[in-house]
């Protein structure tokens, strides 16, 4: 590997995409040691400062850890360390160019549609007892803001994990952090708090019941029914159903 072989790539990047290509062949596994710079440097024909920069990228990545006077180690990568990764990136995103909220509130609308689908055809006595512990935790926390958004994204984040799918509750649990970070203000309006749990309520209930559509309908309603509450403070987005709506639509 020389200089000559890089007109469109820097010569880190190509030993990178080596490191990585041994990798993906399972030449390192998760929690072992990659082999020591000096031999990177024999084995890819290149420098020091070629093998390190693409050690720090990997390391940037999360990929790798690297120990000062050792070998790197490569790591097991879980979803949320990426998408940890991406957080701020994101969330300037969402600063700079804010229509992009609402891209990202039409996502989690059709997300979280399949997850609470999911949820209500698969949840276990002790998923439902998880829900119940979570919403129970957030109305405890009512009257504190920053809590009650955090027992929000746990209420949703629960509703994820039970698909068992790790992706999921990672992404769910991602997306609202990002929407709450422009959003919690909604909750000083007086009488959100109550609506919310009312809302979290009705979803609870369809998937305790193992109702699909009734779930679905409850959490779409929860995600873009209009409120007088909250036409002031969102430009008329609303999070509400009242709870007799999901029991209306099962035929109750």
């Amino acid at each position: 590997m020389t200089e000559k072989t890089t007109a469109s790539k820097k010569l880190s990047e190509l030993v990178m995409d080596r490191l990585l290509a041994m990798i993906e062949a399972g030449e390192v596994v998760h929690g072992g040691l990659l082999p020591s710079e000096r031999e990177l440097m024999r084995r890819f024909e290149v420098g020091r400062p070629a093998v390190r920069e693409a050690m720090q990228t990997l390391a940037g990545m999360g990929m790798v850890q690297i120990r000062h006077g050792g070998r790197a180690r490569l790591v097991a990568i879980e979803p949320r360390h990426i998408l940890e990764r991406m957080d701020l990136s994101v969330r300037h995103l969402l600063m700079a160019e804010p229509e992009n909220r609402q891209h990202l509130s039409e996502a989690r609308l059709m997300f979280e549609s399949g997850m609470v689908r999911l949820a209500a055809a698969r949840a276990s006595a002790e998923d439902i007892g998880a829900l119940e512990e979570a919403l129970e935790a957030q109305r405890r926390a009512a009257g504190d803001v920053a809590a009650f958004v955090q027992r929000d994204i746990a209420f949703h984040t629960a509703i994820a994990r039970i698909s068992r799918n790790p992706v999921f509750a990672a992404v769910s649990e991602a997306m609202l952090e990002w929407l709450f970070e422009f959003r919690p203000r909604l909750l000083r309006v007086p009488g959100t708090e109550e609506l919310t749990l009312a809302e979290h309520g009705a979803i609870l209930e369809a998937i305790a019941s193992h109702d699909p559509d009734g779930a679905v309908f409850a959490m779409r309603m929860h995600l873009t029914r209009t409120h007088p509450l909250y036409e002031a403070q969102s430009g008329g987005t609303a999070e509400v159903v009242p709870r007799q709506a999901a029991r209306k639509f099962r035929g109750e």
